[in-house]
């Protein structure tokens, strides 16, 4: 059974995914879902100085994303229902899953609720072992003629928005949508978002006319664990997945809710939940994607720690270098970063501390 609060109007605001991440992730993209094909990303410093770094990348519509995925479940067997969870206590060998009105015995319990819901937590596990390190999030879809039409994303590092990003994605036509993800400074980023719109505007105005009278359609808040990590994901006949999780990402939020199920059937069919038999899900996800979310803290921390004059520098040190290579992510991770301490050595440095943080 799918329990979903807004089942009938779900509404997602990860939109770009990249070929890379969706290989690795298990995730096929179908041309039917995709509203516009990239060629790739563009890493801007404050001043706009930028590396471009190639990428097949897609912005996808996410309505019909979801649905997709919402049928597949349906054909699986997956019952949807609608409703708003209270509470996920342990009655002996199940859990009883209190709604308005009404209460549900499952033998096993996925939270994917993300950030916000603290059902885990009412149960005693820590999901996200680094909470006040979670990204909080402005977004808008934009209107301006021919906008949509570029065929790269853009992230943008700084003081705009600090601790992650600010972003660009163009949807195809007219359409894209500005964000900025913000470390630190609490939940709410429109001061953030207000500057990184102006910045916006002033980078693309040799580019387009009047970029200064761009439609805001539509604001989204909410927030992004890429800088949170997986913490306690099982107790007994309970398993967390997906941003409730601190896994960050589309496509590797996905591969963990696929691990999560695989697992948590598993355990069913052995008639064992409890949260040694569960734990396998902790295994098999850490073996896949630990080393991964650790790098990307480790990498998110060394950001904070620079100002926008040592980005200036970095960014200006790698335009024109090919900061990509053949080979396997963990090659590529080693080439990258060779060519990073070659412009910054201290960045080496300080990625090996925040490493040993954790």
């Amino acid at each position: 059974m799918l329990l979903d609060r807004n089942l009938g109007r779900l509404q997602h605001d990860a939109n770009t995914l990249f070929e890379g991440m969706a290989a690795l992730s298990g995730v096929r993209i179908n041309d039917c879902l995709l509203r516009k094909e990239l060629d790739g990303m563009r890493i801007l410093s404050p001043s706009g100085r930028g590396v471009t770094i190639p990428a097949k990348g897609y912005f996808i519509d996410r309505e019909a994303f979801d649905r997709h995925y919402l049928r597949l479940a349906e054909k699986a067997g997956v019952a949807p229902l609608s409703g708003e969870v209270k509470s996920i206590r342990l009655s002996g060998k199940e859990r009883r899953v209190s709604l308005q009105g009404a209460e549900i015995h499952a033998r096993v319990v996925i939270d994917a609720s993300g950030i916000a819901s603290g059902l885990s937590e009412k149960e005693g596990l820590r999901p996200m072992r680094h909470p006040e390190d979670i990204a909080w999030a402005m977004e808008a879809d934009i209107e301006y003629p021919y906008l949509g039409e570029e065929m790269f994303f853009q992230y943008w590092l700084g003081s705009m928005a600090p601790g992650w990003k600010a972003t660009f994605s163009p949807a195809g036509g007219d359409l894209a949508t500005i964000g900025v993800f913000v470390r630190g400074h609490g939940r709410d980023v429109r001061p953030f978002f207000d500057r990184f719109s102006k910045l916006f505007q002033a980078y693309k105005a040799s580019q387009y006319r009047d970029i200064d009278r761009m439609k805001i359609l539509s604001i989204r808040r909410g927030g992004d664990p890429i800088c949170a990590m997986p913490g306690e994901m099982v107790a007994d006949s309970l398993m967390v997945t997906g941003g409730a999780a601190g896994q960050s990402g589309l496509a590797y939020s996905m591969r963990a809710g696929s691990i999560c199920g695989t697992v948590a059937a598993e355990a069913i069919q052995r008639d064992d939940v409890s949260s040694r038999s569960l734990s396998e899900y902790v295994r098999r996800w850490r073996r896949e994607f630990y080393w991964q979310y650790r790098m990307g803290r480790s990498s998110l921390l060394t950001l904070g720690q620079m100002r926008d004059e040592e980005i200036e520098r970095l960014i200006s040190g790698l335009t024109g270098r090919e900061l990509l290579s053949k080979g396997s992510f963990l090659k590529k991770a080693v080439y990258a970063g060779t060519k990073v301490s070659m412009i910054r050595p201290r960045t080496l440095y300080d990625l090996l501390a925040n490493l040993m943080r954790g």
